[in-house]
């Protein structure tokens, strides 16, 4: 598999189309004020966001450190920082924000740059976290802070939802379970990421030198249930279409996990197997939701990690 095959074009439409779906109410208002007091945000503060895509915790913390502050969003994707560029024009209000095109193993700025330096899902897509990590470091100001957003998304893999399908019979859980298991190995081995990072970062960050590291953890939990009223419903309900009813980004997900199946070591007939019971959902889904009767109740764990870096 080259270089290429192995990273995610986030620009494609299927991919794009997750990274906006993936973070819109992903965070509770007041939850995101809470972090902002923990994080003790203040006006005026320059803030880098690497691995920025459209802007998104630009956009989201603004209120607490926009006015006279400096955000500088920093992605791969020149497609994406061009659009965020645009999009910045209607929230940046009162400060500044500029968009560059760079590496996470490679940020281009100086050291001390920023009084905070944040990512949001982003090591867990990354062969070498603990560079980018490095990198966050480096370019943060002595007494600065370092934030880390990142999933567990093994553990909310492996956490029993409660859903409007059927039950499963316990086989066929474990099955599910076998193939987490192994795709997130798979991922690990192709250089793709590792979907279980988040509980991993503290230690990362104690590796680097930080200090008066804390930890958080998301208090957003999804639900979805008829008859689907107001906004976060119809998100919810749109977010299952997205991925369980449409053709193409369902075969976009599925193929990806069948490599990181086999990259884990697993077997042919247990993922055709796994694919026959998704495939059996996706069409359990399709008649509920066609009749108004989908609904699912459930959590994931996104941690919330910050360090300080030492001031000498």
């Amino acid at each position: 598999m080259s270089e290429k095959d192995k990273k995610i074009n986030w620009s494609d439409k299927c991919w794009k189309e997750m990274l906006i779906y993936q973070r819109k109410y992903l965070w509770l208002e007041d939850t995101i004020a809470k972090l902002s007091l923990w994080l003790k945000m203040k006006p005026g503060m320059t803030a880098i966001d690497v691995g920025c895509g459209l802007g998104y915790l630009g956009y989201t913390y603004w209120p607490y450190f926009g006015k006279g502050g400096h955000y500088l969003g920093v992605d791969v994707s020149l497609e994406l920082i061009r659009e965020a560029q645009r999009l910045a024009k209607d929230w940046a209000k009162g400060g500044k924000a500029n968009f560059v095109a760079g590496d996470a193993y490679k940020l281009p700025f100086q050291d001390g740059s920023a009084d905070l330096v944040m990512c949001h899902i982003l090591l867990i897509h990354l062969d070498k976290p603990d560079l980018a990590l490095a990198e966050m470091v480096r370019v943060a100001k002595p007494g600065g802070l370092v934030v880390c957003k990142e999933p567990d998304n093994l553990a909310t893999l492996l956490t029993l939802r409660y859903p409007s399908i059927p039950e499963f019979g316990i086989e066929e859980q474990l099955l599910f379970l076998k193939v987490a298991v192994i795709c997130n190995r798979g991922r690990i081995k192709l250089g793709q990421g590792d979907n279980s990072l988040g509980p991993k970062i503290p230690r990362m960050m104690k590796d680097l030198d930080l200090t008066t590291i804390g930890i958080r953890i998301n208090d957003r939990a999804y639900y979805v249930e008829p008859p689907y009223r107001g906004p976060l419903q119809q998100y919810h309900l749109e977010w299952a279409k997205n991925k369980w009813l449409n053709e193409k980004n369902y075969k976009t997900l599925t193929d990806r996990e069948r490599k990181e199946f086999e990259a884990g070591g697993g077997y042919e007939k247990d993922f055709e197997r796994y694919k026959k019971i998704k495939d059996r959902i996706k069409l359990k889904i399709r008649e509920q939701v066609k009749n108004k009767s989908y609904f699912e109740c459930g959590s994931g764990d996104i941690y919330i990690i910050k360090g300080r870096k030492p001031e000498n």
